[in-house]
């Protein structure tokens, strides 16, 4: 059985080897018969010119008919129009053959004309019309016999008495009737939009009434009766809540737009269970306030207004009294954020949208009474946190001061009451935050913001010592923050005085160093060396704090994804403080981004259980990328070697990252099948180099400004790199579990012509260097050698290592004949591309082939596989010494 199998891959290669051959013979047979063809058509071209013949005048010509004319009895036509007798002539010019149809003349039928009398089996019928339900309904009662089509609607009163008589009487089961309720204030509802026009406050009055009693229906259905899911109940309510909103604003009706409102307030609480979670509560108050703020946009409706305001927090404090624990506050803490806000955004839109007469007018109960109620219960949310009530209230002194702000310098109409009212708040707030915080290192902090005030009060009344006494004051501070920060205390992540008293000290240096650097004229001499360092300072407080945060709270198996994200989102904030404020040191520390990147790249290698992406580590990354891409498109302008080769290394980076990431999802996806890993190692770099060759013309930023390092030495270094990767699958078995294995049409031999294929068209288009392009020769040798090897693996047993295929008879048969076949076709694309060192290489493979024939192969003359492969070989050199017997002369 084993010689059989060897026998039909021999005879298989063989084979193959006349596919090969058969098309090359045939080319050069062609070719030899062409050239045959063009010698004779130039012996008739100089026949031609030496026997000139007069063209034809087709004026002449009368009669509509094919007709033979010839230049030698044109003169003899008329004289003897009939021919007895045929005579030899000297020389007879060709007869010309002029054919003659009018334009108008009809064609002789043929078999496979159409028949003028056949049509179309099938034609599409024209459209009709249809008229609306509208004209329907109306037509019903004016047409025809009215008088029968009233009593019928009468009798359907009639249908309508018996089913109320049998309800009230238990004939129907109660699903039944709540779906006669349903119907019924759907009807209210149609109606009354129907009359919305014509009976104004009755269409409304229909309109909320229907919305009440689809409420109470489905409150009934599924809390008494338990007929329908909680879940579905409570989306049905809420797409009552929308449709009311909808009919209130088109409309202009305040009173349906609340009783919606509250309806959707009240549905959660009316469909609760006790089991649900407050985010998915909250989250859906959310939705309903986002609604009052768009009908705030544009009403000022002050009853939904204060519905909203009322429920929102008064069911959220109750929540918070009966179910809230410190564990929730992440997911707590954000929602009161948010209804903070939007209920700030609802004042300023209610007293803009007042009336001209009312311009400004402020809504006490909000722009006084949300602050205070705010404020209570983040002071309920934060009580376990240190500082956490001082830092809430100076935060909220800071929004309040900021708003006061942003509404002077906007000039609008009307809003100078509300401004005040929110610039006392801040200052409310700012005055409580002082007696909240009694420690030492809020102390240091605020002697750190102190010295950078005494910095900016020092350029701008240019008093340089007030500027020395400020810089001295925050170095001061610092030194004294460290003295009393020994043991860093604080459960609270971020919001703790250790962390935030860095971050003071860190932007009372950052914006001392910007405003040194922005009026460096109002500095003396001596004064110009200190934006720098300060700066360094500053950027070292504020990575190294963050950094020592994420180390304290968060979980070892995120730290290395959390150092880079926030590395990331740091870099992402210069380069925005480089945009905004044209600050150009600020953009220094971001030229360590990748190298950064790299170092986290090489420590994620270095531990062979992780992958990129794991451990939000793609949103790490993929921040990362943005950060070092934001860098390179501000310097777009800046054009230097070291910015070109961050271009290129950038480049680098993100093929490894992404190769990486798709070799680890392919072996999770086959479950360890290592075949399909190592096909992604090379995949990945082919599709970079594809997309660089064919688009990157296209691709305005980053390739384009620098299209000539990109194709160049960019896609050079992915093209070794792929070289090097086909020529380590060439050692790979290529078992394609769980498929079946195939020569060529196995996915590793796929993956490998890819490769081959970018590597061809990177030195055809790009390098056109005789240097890459042997080596690429090299490398599709290599390869066919190894389909060849896999072939015999698979299909004849041999195990896929080096020193059982050189042991193989049915190896070293099959490679003799297949690399005669390459020798054959490179000798035979010399000789007709005249191309001398080609011929030159397959005469030296044919030669390896020779001296392993006899001093490898001869060993096992007795098989058939030698046999096989000695005549296999011979055949072909004949062949050879017959189309390519001697190299071109070039």
């Amino acid at each position: 059985m084993h010689g059989f199998v060897e026998t039909l891959i021999v005879i298989f290669v063989v084979i193959a080897g006349i596919l090969l051959i058969l098309p090359i013979v045939l080319a050069v047979k062609l070719s030899n018969l062409k050239r045959q063809v063009e010698a004779m058509e130039k012996r008739l071209n100089a026949l031609a010119q030496t026997t000139p013949v007069e063209p034809l005048q087709p004026e002449k010509v009368e009669k509509p008919q094919l007709r033979v004319v010839s230049d030698t009895t044109r003169t003899e036509a008329k004289a003897a129009p009939i021919i007895t007798r045929i005579e030899k002539p000297k020389i007879t010019p060709i007869p010309t053959v002029v054919a003659e149809i009018k334009p108008d003349e009809e064609k002789p039928p043929t078999i496979f004309a159409p028949k003028p009398e056949q049509k179309a089996y099938f034609t599409a019928s024209p459209a009709e019309s249809k008229e609306s339900i509208f004209s329907v309904v109306f037509g019903f009662f004016t047409k025809g016999n009215p008088v029968v089509r009233i009593g019928m609607v009468i009798v359907f009163f009639g249908v309508a008495f018996l089913v109320k008589y049998a309800a009230e009487h238990q004939m129907f089961p109660i699903e039944l009737r709540l779906a006669a309720v349903a119907a019924g204030g759907i009807a209210m509802l149609l109606v009354g939009w129907r009359l919305r026009e014509s009976r104004r406050a009755y269409a409304l009055i229909l309109q909320g009434g229907a919305v009440g009693i689809l409420y109470l229906d489905l409150f009934a259905a599924a809390k008494l009766y338990h007929l329908i899911p909680m879940g579905l109940a409570f989306t049905v309510m809420t797409a009552l809540v929308a449709l009311s909103g909808v009919l209130a604003i088109l409309q202009d009706a305040q009173g349906l737009a609340a009783f919606g409102a509250a309806g959707g307030f009240l549905a959660p609480v009316l469909t609760s269970t006790g089991e649900g979670s407050h985010v998915m509560l909250f989250s859906y108050y959310a939705l309903l306030n986002l609604g009052i703020l768009g009908v705030a946009w544009f009403k000022s409706w002050r009853p939904l207004n204060l519905i909203g305001f009322a429920f929102t927090f008064a069911i959220g404090t109750v929540w918070g009294a009966n179910y809230y624990q410190p564990a929730r506050f992440a997911t707590t803490e954000p929602f009161l954020i948010f209804f903070f806000l939007l209920y700030v955004a609802v004042s300023i839109l209610f007293a803009h949208r007042q009336p001209p007469n009312l311009k400004g007018f402020v809504d006490g109960s909000l722009v006084f009474g949300l602050p205070a109620i705010v404020f209570a219960l983040q002071s309920a949310l934060i009580r376990q946190y240190e500082y956490g009530t001082s830092l809430s209230a100076l935060s909220m002194s800071a929004f309040y001061i900021g708003l006061a702000t942003w509404l002077w310098r906007s000039k609008i109409d009307g809003m100078r009451m509300l401004t005040e009212s929110f610039l006392a708040l801040g200052v409310v707030f700012g005055s409580l935050a002082i007696p909240l915080a009694s420690d030492g290192r809020q102390t240091s902090a605020v002697w750190a913001l102190e010295g950078a005030a005494m910095v900016w009060i020092g350029i701008r009344q240019n008093r340089c010592l007030a500027r020395s006494f400020g810089i001295l004051l925050q170095v001061g501070a610092a030194i004294a923050f460290l003295s009393v920060s020994k043991n860093v205390s604080g459960d609270m992540p971020v919001f703790n005085g250790f962390y935030l008293g860095c971050i003071a000290v860190s932007i009372a240096a950052l914006f001392s160093s910007f405003y040194l650097e922005r009026y460096q004229e109002k500095l003396r001499a001596w004064e110009l060396i200190f934006p720098t360092p300060i700066m360094v300072w500053g950027v070292l407080w504020w990575f190294g704090s963050g950094l020592h945060e994420i180390d304290r709270f968060v979980a070892y198996s995120y730290q290395l994804n959390a150092h880079l994200l926030f590395i990331s989102a740091s870099c992402l904030c210069m380069g925005e403080l480089f945009r905004l404020l044209n600050w150009n040191a600020i953009r220094n520390p971001q030229w360590l981004m990748l190298p950064v990147m790299i170092i986290f790249l090489a420590n994620v290698f270095f531990k062979h259980s992780w992958h990129p992406f794991v451990n939000i580590g793609a949103i790490a990354w993929a921040l990362a990328f943005i950060a070092q891409y934001r860098f390179l498109w501000q310097g777009r302008e800046f054009r230097s070697t070291a910015l070109t080769f961050w271009h290129l290394a950038s480049l680098w980076l993100m093929v490894l990252i992404l190769t990486r990431e798709a070799a680890w999802a392919t072996n999770w996806l086959v479950k360890g099948a290592g075949t399909w890993e190592f096909i992604s190692y090379g995949i990945i770099p082919g599709i970079f180099t594809l997309i660089l060759l064919m688009k990157g013309k296209e691709i305005r930023w980053p390739v384009v400004p620098y299209l000539n390092e990109y194709l160049g030495i960019g896609v050079m270094v992915l093209w070794i790199y792929l070289g090097l990767w086909e020529l380590a699958a060439c050692f790979q078995p290529g078992d394609p579990w769980p498929i079946s294995y195939l020569p060529i049409l196995n996915p590793l031999d796929i993956a490998q012509i890819f490769v081959i294929m970018m590597m061809i068209r990177w030195v055809w288009q790009i390098q056109k260097s005789r240097t890459f392009a042997y080596i690429l020769v090299f490398t599709t040798f290599i390869w066919l050698t190894a389909v060849l090897a896999r072939a015999v693996h698979f299909w004849g047993d041999v195990p896929y290592m080096t020193s059982a295929l050189f042991d193989s008879t049915l190896f070293q048969s099959s490679v003799s004949i297949l690399w005669t076949l390459i020798a054959f076709g490179a000798m035979v694309w010399a000789t007709r591309k005249d191309r001398r060192e080609v011929w030159v290489v397959g005469a030296w493979i044919l030669g390896i082939v020779v001296v392993k024939l006899f001093f490898k192969d001869l060993a096992g003359t007795g098989t058939v596989a030698r046999i096989v492969s000695f005549l296999a070989v011979g055949i072909l050199m004949l062949i050879i010494g017959y189309v390519s017997p001697v190299p071109p002369k070039k």
